[in-house]
């Protein structure tokens, strides 16, 4: 099974979902992909199928009876929770490289996410902004089950001499040698629609 995971929408501008394309074998009713709420509950999910349109002779996402699904689009910086049954399945995403840093609103509870950019992005370089964060703005990495793999704290008392802001373990200790690929899902908890999380551009 291929691992579910976020698939970051990285542009300047929105992506319309049918621009979202799965490559591989075997796609045809074998390859979803959801939005999730603050709770990683289902809001919207969408099937990808080669019997879709009026006349059942397009691949499109689509319902479950085959209609093409229109207007539906996602914001950069937004998450999206991809099942598929093979690791030779891949998703290939379309838009414009950007070139502004890119900032995802948080809530007061988890909101999927990832790095927007084609290049790696370094933990310490995610910054977070807002109110109340240290101690209440976490990244987690996640299996194919939902569960966390690693996890990582934004605290103000980081470093040997605790006098630093940082991405940190429990013990206030600053993580080194941490990055995200492009495209990789992050799952960012928050305490408040007060406080965001920042990409930075990359120099491309």
């Amino acid at each position: 099974m291929i691992t579910p995971q976020f698939v970051n929408i990285g542009s300047t501008e929105a992506i319309p979902l049918q621009s979202i394309i799965p490559n591989g074998d075997d796609l045809s009713d074998n390859v979803y992909l959801q939005t999730l709420d603050a709770f990683g509950r289902t809001v919207d999910s969408y099937n990808w199928i080669d019997w879709a349109g009026e006349d059942g002779d397009q691949t499109a996402w689509a319902d479950d009876d085959g209609n093409i699904i229109e207007n539906v689009s996602f914001t950069p910086g937004q998450g999206l929770w991809i099942y598929g049954i093979s690791t030779d399945q891949t998703i290939q995403t379309a838009g414009k490289v950007g070139t502004s840093d890119v900032s995802v609103a948080l809530l007061a509870g988890a909101v999927g996410t990832g790095n927007p950019f084609p290049v790696s992005i370094d933990l310490q370089d995610i910054i977070p902004e807002g109110d109340d964060l240290s101690d209440n703005v976490y990244i987690q990495t996640l299996d194919a089950y939902g569960r966390t793999v690693d996890s990582y704290n934004w605290i103000d008392w980081a470093g040997e001499n605790g006098d630093q802001e940082a991405w940190a373990d429990d013990d206030g200790n600053i993580l080194e040698g941490v990055s995200f690929e492009p495209g990789q899902g992050l799952w960012v908890y928050g305490s408040s629609t007060s406080q965001s999380i920042r990409f930075p551009a990359p120099e491309l």
